[in-house]
């Protein structure tokens, strides 16, 4: 786990807990310390590392190093809060207007007391 690099857009890492090798799908997949944001935009990296505990097919072929390679993000879990954009107030109206990264509105049924 400790050879791959997750980062966001953002610059942070995400750390890699753990790692499962499927060797009939053909498949690595990386178990994150925390769940990625609906949107959110992901690059990994893999160095190979010296030594034996090296990614390889079944014939003993080593796989390449991984430079940021952009990761395809289907999370539909959205943990961004809503950000206070703009208010303005008419009469007695205060419309608050709020913005998310995601592409998600507010919630209309949850909503908050008066």
């Amino acid at each position: 786990a400790t050879d791959f690099a997750v980062n966001s857009a953002s610059g942070l890492a995400i750390r890699v807990n753990s790692l499962t090798v499927d060797a009939t799908t053909k498949t690595v997949t990386l178990h994150l310390d925390r769940d990625v944001d609906r949107g959110e935009a992901v690059t990994v990296s893999y160095t190979k590392p010296a030594g034996d505990n090296v990614l390889q097919d079944a014939a003993g072929n080593d796989a390449a190093n991984l430079i940021k390679q952009v990761v395809t993000n289907n999370s539909a879990t959205d943990h961004t809060a809503p950000v206070l954009g703009t208010a303005t107030v008419s009469g007695h109206d205060l419309v608050l207007i709020y913005t998310e990264a995601s592409s998600l509105g507010l919630d209309a049924i949850h909503t908050a007391g008066a």
